[in-house]
């Protein structure tokens, strides 16, 4: 499920820093009094593990398991003041052993700061030293958002669809995750719904109607693969549905060539694997020139 700076998590990770501003250095750990900060190496189960993500070149993943259920958050940034933080989209505010996060905005090739905090059930809280990570290229060398070769390009011309209003959507599962988020043209933002499944669906209006010559579904999905649309429908102004077509990602797109003239264009989802569906961002392309 979406993991990221929901309400009720975020003064969670608000609380744990202001408890580890407090507790001083580390010479205080031998001590397990209520609102010590202990060494996060007691609850470490495996190394920390940073690599990229292979549907999307802009963003890391940092994997741990710890030894009991924990609450965590990673902050980070190319400086030790950090500026990111992000957690496990599977924990969902409950404590988990196996903590795998994506990091947006996080490139290959490049160094960052980073420290591990968190808290378990009983109250204790355990912060790590602060260390350093590069996220390794991709294998298949993508290393920015700017993959889509010449025969693409000559497909189609701009994406009609960034910044247009949302008219509807299925359903959305918070604030962080709004169905704005489709059409922002950041690859860093995401559109859940509330575990929508198959049924999922959004809306947008290009403001006037425009001559199409393709689309593209960008499937958000959780790291164990659920949440991942497979298959969609494109419906023009409330006529038959069109598709279904395949659902792409950053690293892949998987553009598909249609043509119509419309203004209301809505994406449903017609197959996944189920949970919190959505989309990275939806794309409808004007013709070439």
């Amino acid at each position: 499920m979406p993991g990221r700076s929901f309400a009720k998590l975020g003064v969670l990770i608000i609380v744990m820093a202001l408890a580890a501003t407090a507790c001083g250095s580390s010479n205080e750990t031998e001590s397990t009094a209520p609102g010590t900060l202990l060494p996060f190496a007691m609850v470490q189960d495996t190394e920390f593990v940073f690599e990229a993500d292979p549907t999307d070149p802009n963003k890391g993943i940092f994997r741990v398991k710890t030894t009991e259920p924990m609450i965590c958050t990673i902050v980070w940034g190319e400086t030790e003041e950090f500026g990111n933080f992000n957690n496990s989209l599977a924990m969902n505010g409950t404590g988990i052993i196996d903590h795998d996060v994506i990091l947006p905005g996080a490139h290959s090739g490049t160094t960052y700061f980073f420290r591990l905090q968190g808290s378990t059930a009983d109250g204790n809280q355990f912060r790590s030293e602060t260390g350093t990570f590069t996220i390794p290229e991709p294998e298949d060398g993508l290393a920015s958002d700017d993959h889509m070769s010449d025969d693409d390009m000559a497909l189609h011309g701009p994406n009609l669809a960034i910044g247009t209003a949302v008219l509807d959507t299925s359903s959305v599962f918070g604030n962080g995750w709004k169905a704005e988020n489709a059409v922002d043209d950041d690859t860093n933002t995401e559109w859940a719904t509330l575990g929508d499944g198959d049924s999922g669906f959004i809306t947008i209006d290009l403001g006037s109607t425009h001559e199409v010559v393709g689309v593209e579904f960008l499937t958000r999905s959780m790291l164990d693969g659920t949440a991942t649309t497979e298959t969609y429908t494109v419906t023009v102004d409330g006529g038959e549905p069109l598709g279904p077509f395949p659902a792409g990602n950053p690293a892949e797109p998987r553009f598909s060539p249609i043509q119509f003239s419309g203004r209301e264009i809505r994406f449903d989802v017609s197959s996944s694997s189920g949970g919190n569906v959505g989309a990275i961002e939806v794309k409808v392309f004007a013709p070439a020139g």
